[in-house]
């Protein structure tokens, strides 16, 4: 089996624009898209507010570097977020998962947890 590449597309290429010259439209739809994201996090997803508005950052910053202007960006903004939103909770059930399985929850379980503390008060 064989890897092809093809050849690039002759022509010219588009030239670069600053971020500086998309700022007053990015944040216009940064302003009239946030609160808006951060509620559908909270409700669809039960996060809280201040992890919703977490997901929605972070789906903004990830903006920065893929949104796409030409097609949809009100679009592929709330599949982000919904996706970013699911990862957040997963890794946060996990990370309570390991907390109830490796931190003991009573007085009693955490006495007879560290078996080196015991040793040391002994000696």
């Amino acid at each position: 089996m064989s890897v092809t590449q093809t050849a690039r597309k002759p022509g010219p290429r588009p030239a670069p624009v600053s971020r500086e010259a998309y700022a007053p439209e990015l944040e216009a739809f940064y302003r009239q898209f946030f609160l808006p994201l951060v509620r559908r996090a909270v409700r669809k997803q039960g996060l809280s507010m201040e992890d919703a508005g977490d997901v929605v950052q972070d789906a903004f910053i990830l903006a920065l570097g893929k949104l796409d202007p030409s097609k949809n960006p009100k679009a592929w903004l709330y599949q982000v977020v919904d996706h970013l939103a699911r990862n957040w909770r997963r890794k946060d059930k996990r990370h309570a998962d390991l907390l109830a399985r490796w931190e003991p929850t009573t007085p009693d379980q955490r006495k007879h947890s560290n078996p080196s503390d015991e040793e040391a008060t002994h000696e």
